[in-house]
């Protein structure tokens, strides 16, 4: 192997240290951007090759995966990363479906370390079906918040299994991880901050910025530091929106915006609250069809604000299953409730494995649903946007109670325009784009023109700039 190898590495803060003393089977560092996570992964990975048992033939045998989300990635980050440090001095590297790097160095005590790392991409939905059958000594998830949880789930039954027992037996098994913080309502967070399985042990890096007052300032806690360019983290600042600058360089948990929000109108911590319904008061559903239904339940308070209190989100359900679902929530939550329900007109259509109609259906269960006035999307993000953009007697007059999750993620912009790729402009879709918050963005558009919001829109001819606006005058890049 030529000249003696000498790696330089100290741990880059008390949390990292920490991380590269402990045993536990699966060990998660979360963290901001520049905090040395990658690096110290890389140096955990070595550090358990090389105290690997050696065999009868004095070889110290192991077999690793690096799974990443994609394999764009993997190429472009968390491979450089591993090859930054581990050279062609450490093995032959291998471009093939997988890259692998086939590690082969002696040490200066007479053994050997021979080890295949291999670099995998599995957020495809056969995802877990690719690790069947995998004879691993341990795993490192990079950037573990973008990997499904069946993938973790099915990766941590494949640890342990190598080197055989012949060969000396794994002396540790077990898998790593780093990433940067997760929103509340990821398996992560469940995982990390509710469940505390037994096995787990989860490492939260200081924050590279804190919040001061209503601003954000360096962090002078902060790990890695001295890895870090000049004004690293100051600099990110200048560019970024609070919830990014939340997660990404505070290390905080939070939900991050990718792509232009539908409602930019929405603020949360404004127009999100813990009002109820009220009983005497009717209660208009609205509804979204195809195999990922929803269902909002929406009310006009007496003031004239509207109040979004509940959610039903299903998925991969069709029309009489979701019917179900719903008649039950309906039962056990709101049943004195005087319920309308208006959904999506598409819903008059025949489905392909039913002569019936969607509302067809919905009412031979009881559940007597009409037609929304429109489908255009102008107006129905009119219909959301109207009480948006109104105080009622120093009031929001939207509101959205927390219990509904993911519509009130929706509206922070998970219901968004996706990003348009073109070299030098900023540019997005003119539609919204068809995600997780879409159906229950798209329901609450129907609960809303249910309601009455903007029947002014379709009712009246538009009077001019000064008055309401045409729909060809609608621009997603400039907002109403």
């Amino acid at each position: 192997m030529g000249d003696a190898i000498t790696l330089a590495y100290r741990p880059s803060g008390e949390t990292l240290r920490c991380f590269h003393e402990n045993d536990a089977f699966m060990r998660v560092v979360i963290g901001p951007l520049g905090s040395g996570k990658t690096t110290a992964c890389c140096m955990e990975l070595w550090r358990r090759l090389i105290t690997q048992r050696p065999g009868p033939d004095k070889v110290r045998r192991a077999r690793w995966l690096v799974v990443r989300n994609t394999y764009p990635q993997l190429e472009t980050t968390t491979i450089p990363e591993w090859r930054g440090i581990f050279d062609d001095r450490f093995g032959r590297f291998t471009l093939g479906k997988p890259p692998t790097h086939h590690v082969n160095v002696a040490l200066d005590d007479g053994t050997r370390v021979e080890a295949d790392i291999i670099f995998m991409a599995l957020d495809e939905p056969d995802g877990p079906d690719k690790l069947r059958g995998m004879q691993l000594t341990g795993i490192w998830f990079n950037e573990l918040r973008e990997i499904p949880r069946s993938v973790v789930t099915m990766g941590l039954g494949r640890v342990g299994r190598f080197p055989p027992r012949r060969d000396g037996g794994p002396t540790w098994f077990g898998a790593i991880s780093d990433t940067n913080p997760c929103d509340e309502d990821h398996w992560l967070y469940r995982v990390a901050e509710v469940k505390r399985p037994a096995g787990w042990r989860i490492f939260r890096q200081p924050g590279g910025v804190v919040r001061d007052g209503a601003e954000w300032r360096d962090n002078l806690q902060a790990e890695n530091l001295a890895n870090l360019p000049p004004a690293y983290y100051a600099n990110q600042i200048a560019g970024g929106s609070d919830d990014w600058i939340k997660v990404f360089l505070a290390g905080e948990y939070g939900f991050v915006v990718d792509g232009k929000p539908v409602f930019p109108e929405y603020s949360d911590r404004v127009h999100c609250g813990e009002v109820e319904p009220l009983a005497n008061v009717p209660v208009t559903v609205g509804l979204d069809f195809g195999l990922s239904p929803a269902a909002l339940f929406a009310q006009r308070l007496p003031d004239g604000r509207v109040l979004w209190f509940d959610e039903l989100v299903a998925t991969e359900i069709g029309a009489l299953r979701f019917a179900a679902q719903l008649k039950a929530r309906i039962a056990e939550c709101w049943p004195a409730m005087d319920l309308r329900f208006v959904g999506d007109p598409a819903g008059d259509a025949r489905v392909q494995t039913d002569e019936r109609t969607v509302f067809e259906i919905l009412r031979g269960q009881g559940l007597a649903a009409r037609a929304a006035p429109t489908n255009t999307f102008a107006l129905r993000r009119e219909a959301v946007a109207a009480p948006l953009s109104r105080m009622i007697d120093g009031h929001p007059g939207f509101v959205l109670h927390p219990r509904c999750a993911t519509a009130r993620r929706a509206m922070m912009g998970g219901f968004c325009f996706r990003r348009v790729q073109l070299a030098g402009q900023v540019r997005f879709h003119d539609v919204p784009d068809k995600n997780a918050f879409s159906h229950i963005a798209d329901a609450g558009q129907y609960a809303n023109l249910g309601l009455g919001e903007g029947m002014q829109r379709l009712t009246q001819r538009p009077t001019g700039r000064t008055g309401n606006l045409a729909l060809s005058e609608y621009d997603i890049y400039s907002g109403l």
